[in-house]
């Protein structure tokens, strides 16, 4: 739950930040920052090692704190040695990078949020080592406090507080000191709860089992990258000028994409809860525990992803005009909508791997999807414009979910949920479906807001029938699990009572 509350509250402030910025700077800026942060986080993935291993063997070093701290500042000293030459690197070639981006402007922009490479390296590693020790309240909210001073840095730049920064170079000047002040308050919290920077050891583990997944890191910041690149480049080619071009980019990926991947800041808030967890199973043995807790993570992203699809399908284009002030975005939202089902599983599955220790595979399973990407975003913009983003990302994420499946399938043995969580997924289609015709019928006569009401209630009802039917959700137990202690207590002297009696 704090995780959960956490990443609600972040995620939820993210959008708000979005928002903000398409309503105020427009989708153009929005596809400027959108392409010059895809080629940043390229190189992040090059510095920033894998979180995911480091919190792993933190997890599984049976809280030895000294070797909690070994392992900690190896894998800085590591990331910091990438990050540092990198930045030199770039500033010393900077006069020679325009290639690197489908638009010339973007590069003061990169310039200037470049240093955020060696303060997001700082941030990784040691959020990590909370995240390993099972530390989520000062794990989660580091992620807040970064949210917010980027939030308001970025109103008082972008907003003309200082003269001589563009809208653009403003929101840059924001994300670089936003990542500076969360670096030195996640410091603070990491020696006021013990840590110390320690004799570095481990390196070799943590490079062997860093390479795949940063391997990962790399191609999926290299595909971003190459979106950005490749889909303006393919619609200017089919006839679109280049300013509407970047603007069509920057709705998909600056509003629709973040608006369809709102929910899963659920899903990965649990799957932040599993991986110390079960690391810790595995090193015991306790396969049994890790079977359930996959159960839960399967059928509670098939949940989640459902109920967002069944409101994003009919109330997409709604949604674009209130949070951005752009129907074309919601349209985005509303006909991507169906994508968010694989994106969900992948995101509940991956995490599960790569805590049994099975980065190599995690990374097979990445590539093997990232790979059926490229020709939808090479061949498909002329045939549909810039949906062919959304087309390649569902069917490479749909790919790597089923290998994922399969290879934990091969390592517990059977698993239950799966067919729970296809059946939800199945239900809410046609549900959406039905939402979608409905609220374009009604609100013809009832008017939009009447119509989103009367279809929203009955799509949650009949999908909590659904739930409750297939016995999908116990809700009768779930009711009892958030009783207050006290009338858990009576009830149970009540139940003891009657018995006896």
């Amino acid at each position: 739950m704090t995780v959960t509350i956490f990443s609600i509250v972040t995620r939820f402030l993210s959008f708000l930040f979005k928002m903000w910025m398409s309503r105020a700077l427009g989708a153009e800026i929005v596809g400027l920052y959108q392409i010059t942060l895809s080629v940043l986080l390229l190189l992040f993935s090059l510095s920033a090692g894998a979180p995911t291993v480091l919190s792993r063997k933190i997890a599984e070093s049976n809280e030895d704190v000294k070797k909690q701290n070994s392992l900690l500042t190896a894998s800085l000293l590591l990331g910091l040695g990438v990050s540092v030459t990198l930045t030199i690197i770039f500033y010393a070639c900077s006069s020679r990078i325009g290639a690197l981006f489908a638009d010339d402007r973007c590069v003061p922009l990169f310039l200037i949020m470049l240093p955020t490479l060696v303060t997001s390296t700082v941030y990784s590693s040691v959020r990590s080592w909370f995240w390993g020790r099972k530390k989520f309240l000062s794990f989660s909210s580091t992620e807040l406090v970064d949210e917010v001073v980027k939030i308001v840095l970025s109103a008082i730049f972008a907003g003309g507080a200082v003269s001589s920064l563009t809208g653009a170079k403003g929101i840059a000047l924001a994300f670089t000191l936003s990542d500076l002040i969360c670096v030195l308050v996640l410091l603070v919290l990491f020696f006021a709860s013990g840590g110390r920077f320690a004799k570095p050891r481990g390196a070799k583990s943590i490079i062997s089992s860093t390479i795949p997944l940063s391997s990962m890191r790399i191609l999926t910041s290299l595909s971003s990258s190459l979106t950005a690149l490749v889909i303006p480049k393919r619609l200017i080619a089919s006839g679109m000028s280049a300013n509407l071009a970047t603007a069509e980019f920057g709705r998909v990926s600056g509003m629709a994409l973040p608006l369809i991947m709102a929910p899963i800041a659920l899903v990965s808030a649990l799957s932040v809860v599993l991986i110390p967890d079960i690391a810790s199973l595995s090193a015991k043995g306790d396969v049994d525990t890790i079977k359930t807790k996959l159960k839960v993570s399967i059928v509670f992203s098939a949940i989640v992803s459902s109920l967002f699809f069944i409101a994003y399908l009919p109330f997409g284009k709604i949604c674009g005009n209130l949070f951005f002030g752009d129907e074309i975005a919601g349209k985005y939202a509303s006909v991507c909508s169906a994508i968010i089902f694989p994106i969900s599983l992948a995101n509940a599955t991956t995490p599960v791997i790569n805590s049994l220790g099975m980065e190599k595979r995690t990374f097979i399973n990445y590539v093997v999807g990232a790979v059926t990407m490229l020709p939808c975003i090479f061949f498909l913009p002329q045939l549909v414009g810039v949906y062919a983003m959304a087309i390649g990302s569902g069917i490479a994420t749909l790919v790597t979910a089923t290998m994922n499946l399969i290879l934990l399938k091969r390592k517990l043995g059977k698993i239950d949920g799966v067919g729970r969580g296809i059946g939800t997924i199945a239900f809410s289609i046609p549900l959406g479906l039905l939402g979608y015709f409905t609220h374009g019928i009604l609100s013809r006569y009832t008017g939009e807001i009447l119509s989103m009401v009367i279809t929203a209630f009955y799509e949650i009802f009949f999908f909590i029938i659904f739930l409750s039917a297939f016995n999908v959700v116990d809700f009768k137990a779930f009711v009892e699990l958030i009783l207050p202690a006290k009338s858990r207590t009576l009830k149970i002297k009540n139940t003891v009572f009657k018995k006896r009696a």
